[in-house]
């Protein structure tokens, strides 16, 4: 399943990728081809520039019917006095420069080369013709811009693979470049699908314990209760009071059970994603004080010391129930761990605008291998699951609870100063 998920997570990761990639580059392509007509008609623009008008022709070439044109005349003299002034002509061999004359259909090619093939006393008044100054006929393949002064035209032409060279060469950039970065994106996409796939991967793990912890904890009394209904049934003439013992055995499993189920099911509360919890002022003194009374009598048929440090008038923003529930099941679960004639203590005071609830018990340490996963539902370390019949799920549901508080729980466990819980709360 997982493989199937990320197989689809590429692909679809690829697609949507490879489309923006392709939209990118489509528009690069059109603003270069843009980009190169614009540059070559002002290229076109300056080689015509110099050529104002038929009286400062070059000496005249052959025109299309093979004749030299003579009506071309020197310019006249200058004195000696004026300055000469020589003009800059720019030059590009891929431009051909033409001068027309539509009245006389006079044609004299200024290049010294061509620069396109075809007839040029075909193609010339066909640009002539044209309404715009600057295009393309492809059916000559030739680009073209013309400039009119009355009847005479200045034209500049180039072969159109002045700019299908250009274009064909930043359409293979781009192809490679479209490519290479999708056999980039394709690497990056099998990262990302396993870093994608990790949660998923984590739920799977943790359904899959969840399967094995809940059918492992519900064995047991099951099959106590299955065994004692089974010698019950097997001494059918016996009476109540006989068989009191293995009713009893039954009663216990079925209340472990129950027990059970109970925890599951407010945990499942708890995460609930719509659960919302009311806070308002709660005494965290009093309430300290009073889950330690109701634990005094365990403490002390187990031998057990409890020492309370609790300052006065400590008072939070919290869930008074939440509140209560955090601070006995903290209490509990030390006794709980606690060797008997150990000792407890239970400490109330403010640190840094918060307010703090610790439980220390001396006589029980956590391994450090276990403390990430202290908070995880029915994690039991080797050492707990041997001390305790518990199902793993108390601190989970207190940790919860911290959340929705907006509480926040910490454990610290050494052998110097044994398991330390702490919570800390805002101050109201």
């Amino acid at each position: 399943m997982l493989n199937n998920y990320r197989r689809r997570f590429v692909i679809l990761n690829m697609l949507l990728v490879g489309l923006v990639l392709l939209g990118t580059f489509i528009m690069i392509g059109t603003v270069e081809r843009t980009n190169s007509y614009n540059e070559l008609k002002n290229t076109m623009t300056l080689v015509l520039k110099p050529w104002n008008s038929s009286k400062e022709k070059q000496p005249p070439r052959p025109n299309n019917h093979g004749e030299k044109n003579d009506d071309t005349k020197s310019p006249p003299e200058k004195s000696a006095n004026e300055p000469k002034v020589q003009e800059k002509r720019y030059k590009d061999d891929n431009i051909t420069t033409i001068m027309y004359n539509s009245r006389n259909d006079d044609i004299s090619v200024l290049s010294e080369t061509l620069s396109f093939d075809g007839d040029v006393s075909r193609i010339v008044p066909e640009i002539a013709s044209q309404k715009d100054s600057f295009g393309t006929l492809y059916e000559y393949h030739i680009i073209y811009y013309s400039e009119k002064t009355q009847n005479e035209y200045k034209i500049a032409v180039a072969d159109i693979s002045y700019i299908g060279y250009r274009m064909v060469r930043i359409t293979v950039i781009l192809l490679f470049a479209y490519i290479l970065s999708m056999a980039l994106v394709f690497f990056i996409s099998l990262k990302l699908s396993k870093l994608a796939a990790k949660p998923m991967e984590n739920a799977i793990e943790m359904e899959r314990k969840f399967v094995a912890d809940i059918s492992h904890d519900l064995k047991t009394p099951i099959t106590v209760i299955l065994a004692n209904n089974s010698i019950i049934k097997s001494n059918p003439n016996t009476t109540v009071s006989e068989n009191q013992q293995w009713l009893d055995s039954t009663d216990n499993a079925a209340d472990e059970m129950m027990n059970l189920i109970n925890k599951m099911l407010t945990l499942s509360s708890l995460e609930s994603v719509e659960k919302t919890v009311e806070k308002q002022a709660v005494s965290l003194s009093s309430i300290a004080e009073k889950c330690i009374l109701q634990m005094e009598s365990v403490a002390y048929e187990r031998g057990i010391t409890v020492e309370d440090e609790i300052s006065e008038n400590i008072t939070i923003l919290s869930n008074d129930e939440y509140t209560k529930r955090i601070c006995n099941s903290l209490i509990e679960n030390a006794l709980k761990y606690e060797p008997d004639g150990g000792n407890i203590k239970i400490q109330v005071c403010t640190s840094r605008k918060k307010a703090l609830f610790s439980v220390q018990n001396l006589g029980s340490i956590i391994n450090e291998d276990d403390l990430p996963h202290i908070f995880d539902r029915f994690y039991r370390g080797d050492k707990t699951r041997n001390l305790s019949k518990g199902h793993g799920l108390g601190l989970p549901i207190v940790h919860k609870m911290c959340e929705l508080i907006n509480a926040h729980i910490m454990v610290k466990s050494t052998k110097k100063d044994g398991t330390i819980f702490t919570v800390e709360f805002e101050i109201f």
